[in-house]
Formats: structure tokens, C-alpha cells, sequence
């Protein structure tokens, strides 16, 4: 398998984890001082560049945060999660922006498709994935995880399962 090959499949096994609510999977797919930051929209042409002083829609900056987030829905505390969208997430025109046998840094395109059963309503959300994958061992972690949301307008909440 090639690099590209590699990336996009893990890619894919992150967006499965999250549609089929495989927490403990997808955080396990994260390093312990991941970052994973969905920026704001600083006008109708650029985001926030720093998530220490700029808005962030979401921002995290290691994988304790998630993995608060994740106990919040497993414990049914979190009541704007209950019960959870059903997701569907496409990934596509994965490319392969920098590659070293340390790290790999990917750019692709994404497409989630929400369905809330609690409404009976549905829409998509779409924009831009930036993964830096880092191997520790012989395993690959997500080292920074940067999702631009291009349709930002929201209709629901907005969550980790649903970008």
C-alpha cells in the first residue's frame, strides 16, 4: 500500500469509528497531546488562526478533552445528545501533503450526512479535514486534527460525532 493508500485508510477507519459510536476506538486513534480544533469564521473569507486568543467552534488541546466529552454522552447527561444523530461520514480527495517515516500530514475533503431522530429532520455538514498522523511505535496516532466547517450555519448541535 502506498502512502496515500495508508492515509486515506485511516482516514476511513476514523469516520467508521465515529458513524457506528465507537468512542473508545476513535479516541484510541489519538495521541494523548492531540489537538483537534474546528475554527471559527473570522468573515465570510477566513477563519480564526489562533485558537488561544480567537473564537474556536471547537477546540481541544489534548485528547482528555474528548475523551470528557465521550464519558458526558456514555454517563446520559448530555440531554442534546439523546438520543444520538445517526451519522454518515464521506471522505474524499484525500491527498497526501507531507510524508516522512515519523509523520504524515493529509488534506481531504468530508461530507456528513446527520439524521435526528428526535426531530426526524436531516442535513449535511461539508467542509475540509487537516490530519498530522504520527507513528509512535508501529502505531499511527493523530498528532492535530483542523476541520474547516464551510457550511457553518448550524441547524442542531454541533459535536465531535457530527463534523
Amino acid at each position: 500500500m502506498t502512502e496515500l493508500e495508508q492515509a486515506a485508510a485511516f482516514l476511513f477507519r476514523e469516520a467508521r469509528h465515529l458513524d457506528m459510536h465507537e468512542w473508545d476506538a476513535w479516541v484510541a486513534m489519538y495521541r494523548k497531546d492531540a489537538v483537534y480544533w474546528l475554527p471559527a469564521w473570522r468573515d465570510e473569507y477566513q477563519t480564526t488562526t489562533d485558537p488561544q486568543t480567537e473564537v474556536s467552534m471547537i477546540f481541544h488541546n489534548t485528547r482528555l478533552g474528548l475523551e470528557e466529552r465521550i464519558a458526558r454522552i456514555e454517563s446520559r447527561k448530555s440531554i442534546t445528545a439523546l438520543p444520538l444523530p445517526r451519522t454518515l461520514h464521506q471522505i474524499g480527495n484525500v491527498e497526501l501533503r507531507a510524508a516522512s517515516p515519523a509523520q504524515i500530514e493529509t488534506e481531504a475533503t468530508f461530507a456528513v450526512h446527520v439524521y435526528d431522530p428526535r426531530t426526524a429532520k436531516e442535513h449535511t455538514r461539508f467542509g475540509r479535514y487537516q490530519h498530522v498522523i504520527s507513528r509512535e511505535q508501529e502505531t499511527w496516532l493523530i498528532a492535530k486534527k483542523k476541520i474547516i466547517l464551510v457550511n457553518d450555519k448550524v441547524p442542531a448541535v454541533l459535536d465531535f460525532y457530527s463534523i
